[in-house]
């Protein structure tokens, strides 16, 4: 989402180095007279130096790929990378049956666990006798009408560690057709519900989760990548998560949003 040169955020920070540089200049005058035939030469070349600092402000504002917060005492970094490859707990969207058959029908290939299962589990029997282990303390629903895919489903929230430092939550219901659907109100109570299961797995170790809710249309067209960035950290700052003061939480933004998320704004905004 890019930061034009009528943002008012953007003429807000330029405004205030303005004030600084005219505090500066104003009491360098005491002392300093400059004279007639040297005015007319410094006013431009101070006037070509206010222009290019503002464009240096506008290029840094459609240039950030990594922005630092502090929301309820937590650090928490927004930048662009690959969630694979970050250090710490890894999070992974499952649906609310934590499904593993990567088929196109159940599970795509070219979502995020689905490219998780096919990276890490060739034998799917042993990735889901983790999932089952982990899970056989947790309540849970017989669907028993379900002809694809697994027929416990767990509440929405529901998270649990496996190997590889990986936490996999349940994030969508799955309708009759297998697909993944949501409305803005589950959402917001799936992350509410999020923040208390990572508080009780984390241990103490650093958190990366991905653009949560991105990839599921069916929440709602008009929403877009950065509503769902907005919402992550306004869920987090009315949440009542407390970790531990050296715990950072990575949200790990695709290369493809880039486009669409305006982290200048984010910045200002939390």
């Amino acid at each position: 989402m890019k930061v034009t040169i009528f943002d008012k955020q953007l003429w807000l920070d330029y405004l205030a180095i303005l004030g600084t540089i005219g505090l500066f200049t104003g009491f360098l005058t005491i002392f300093i007279t400059i004279k007639d035939e040297y005015k007319f030469g410094l006013g431009i070349g101070f006037s070509i130096l206010l222009l290019i600092i503002f464009f240096i402000l506008l290029y840094r504002a459609n240039h950030t790929n990594k922005i630092q917060l502090s929301i309820n005492n937590l650090k928490v970094n927004i930048l662009y990378g690959d969630l694979f490859n970050s250090t710490g707990l890894k999070l992974i969207p499952f649906n609310e049956y934590f499904d593993t058959l990567v088929d196109n029908v159940v599970i795509a290939e070219s979502t995020l666990n689905g490219k998780f299962i096919k990276r890490y589990y060739s034998n799917l029997s042993n990735f889901d006798n983790q999932i089952s282990t982990a899970l056989s303390n947790i309540p849970s629903e017989n669907n028993s009408s379900r002809t694809m895919g697994k027929t416990l489903r767990y509440k929405l929230g529901t998270t649990i560690e496996v190997a590889n430092g990986y936490i996999l939550t349940a994030f969508t219901y799955f309708d009759n057709e297998n697909k993944a659907t949501l409305t803005k109100g589950e959402y917001l109570l799936c992350l509410d519900n999020l923040w208390n299961e990572i508080e009780r797995i984390y241990a103490q170790r650093n958190i990366n989760i991905p653009l949560l809710g991105a990839g599921i249309s069916r929440i709602g067209n008009e929403l877009k990548p950065q509503d769902y960035l907005e919402q992550i950290l306004n869920s987090l700052k009315f949440s009542n998560i407390d970790l531990a003061y050296n715990t950072e939480l990575n949200i790990v933004l695709h290369k493809s949003v880039k486009k669409d998320i305006n982290l200048f704004k984010i910045k200002n905004r939390f």
